[in-house]
């Protein structure tokens, strides 16, 4: 996520084993999870399988072709409470006999979807059939104090500015057999536009001070990324929801995004005025821009995620929070975890997600707010081979550019003229700042969603 030192020579590389070990290490990691899934797909085939040909009475069954007034209107849910209707959904029947089309009237009545969060993750899953189209626009911009790690204040002038634009298409669905119900896919497309202005300056150690002018843009469409979702508990049989996720980054970005002029860069010696243009070394012999300023990781990641999700009713708060807000409030909450790996001698470290949140109604079902906290874990980035500072008389390894934690916390607003269409504006506060490298001070996002 931005931009750090130059420079003008490389001494030669070092078939250096610590990296080469760390390498196979995480490619060994990566077979281990293929093999893993692999063998969880085979024995839920086979249980699939036996419950195709079990004969018992507790064979699953398709999906009632009612309409949600049936429902409604049934033996089943008359003269249960508002309340009831909802936690009690499934208890009585096998799970799925009622649930496809009771979680269509839950959509519609009483879990409307502004519940769902702007910020972060939930347990809820699209009905089967569903479609969903969202789209988001965030805004990041770091400047010269959002530098962690940085003990001379080389950064002081830079400024980095990123706009992203996120197109998700999610599709639920469910293939009607023992334990493979109640999905949704997941496909997200993001495009992003990025640029640094103004120059690093490497204070005088011995040779001057120095002006880096290292400009930079990244242009394009990031990693694709696939993820199907799997919702294990429902709320109408257990306290709480929960949905697992599994996906993957197809690696479909550019690495090869340069600094200045096609990786070639303007030094300016302070005291002279003299200026040359070596080669933008910092990061890779050809002139690239840091990891995290590249559109995509150049091979294909990882990524698993969790989600809870506790939906308040009338009557599960206390007395004297009845009537208000809190009353028929969500929570949600989960963590993600996604797996990087090297890309000719660069590596851009895992990431590791941990979000919380609360949405509360606050004009009848078309107006909510909510309050979302949000945590991101970042490996260092590692980048092979050495090189030289412009205002420095040998060479050194290249050290990392980022890590640690950054915490963001702030509020959303959600509006849903109808249950099928949201739009949401959220603004994060940085209240933790990483160890090293560049953070935003906030995070700007707008969005709009449709289901159809």
């Amino acid at each position: 996520m931005g931009i750090n030192y130059s420079s003008v020579s490389l001494l030669p590389k070092f078939s250096i084993s610590p990296q080469v070990r760390l390498r196979m290490s995480k490619r060994i990691f990566s077979k281990i999870i293929v093999v893993y899934i692999g063998t969880l797909l085979f024995f839920c085939s086979i249980s699939w399988a036996s419950d195709k040909s079990s004969t018992s009475k507790n064979v699953q069954l398709p999906a009632p072709k009612v309409s949600p007034s049936e429902i409604l209107d049934s033996d089943y849910l008359q003269g249960k409470k508002f309340e009831d209707r909802f936690l009690n959904l499934g208890v009585k029947k096998k799970f799925t006999i009622l649930e496809r089309d009771l979680i269509k009237v839950q959509v519609k009545n009483f879990i409307p979807p502004l519940l769902v969060p702007a910020i972060g993750g939930h347990a809820f899953v699209l009905p089967p059939g569903l479609f969903q189209v969202a789209t988001s626009f965030k805004f990041i911009n770091v400047n010269d104090s959002d530098w962690a790690g940085d003990p001379d204040n080389i950064h002081r002038e830079n400024d980095i500015q990123r706009r992203f634009f996120t197109t998700s298409i999610r599709y639920g669905f469910d293939l009607d057999k023992k334990f493979f119900h109640s999905f949704t896919a997941v496909l997200n497309v993001t495009y992003e536009s990025s640029v640094n202005r103004d120059p690093v300056r490497l204070p005088d150690i011995g040779n001057n001070a120095k002006s880096v002018f290292n400009t930079g843009t990244s242009e394009g469409v990031q990693d694709i990324n696939l993820m199907i979702k799997k919702k294990i508990w429902d709320q109408g049989n257990k306290p709480i929801g929960w949905a697992l996720a599994a996906g993957v980054y197809f690696p479909t970005g550019d690495t090869d995004k340069k600094a200045g002029d096609d990786g070639v860069i303007s030094v300016r010696d302070d005291s002279t005025g003299t200026i040359t243009k070596p080669i933008f070394r910092r990061f890779t012999e050809t002139g690239e821009l840091p990891a995290g300023r590249q559109l995509g990781n150049g091979e294909m990641s990882y990524k698993l995620a969790t989600f809870f999700t506790r939906q308040f009713l009338p009557g599960d708060m206390p007395d004297f929070l009845a009537g208000t807000p809190f009353d028929r409030a969500a929570i949600h909450w989960g963590a993600a975890y996604r797996f990087n790996f090297e890309h000719d001698g660069v590596d851009p470290g895992d990431k590791a997600t941990i979000f919380g949140s609360m949405v509360m109604p606050i004009y009848k079902d078309y107006l909510s707010f909510q309050i979302a906290s949000v945590s991101m874990w970042q490996a260092n980035d590692t980048y092979e081979g050495n090189f030289q500072f412009p205002n420095a008389s040998s060479a050194v390894p290249r050290p990392d550019f980022r890590g640690g934690w950054i915490s963001l916390v702030g509020p959303s607003f959600i509006y849903s003229p109808d249950p099928l269409i949201r739009f949401t504006a959220s603004v994060l506060r940085r209240v933790v700042q990483p160890s090293l490298g560049p953070s935003p001070p906030y995070v700007a996002n707008i969005g709009f969603s449709a289901a159809f």
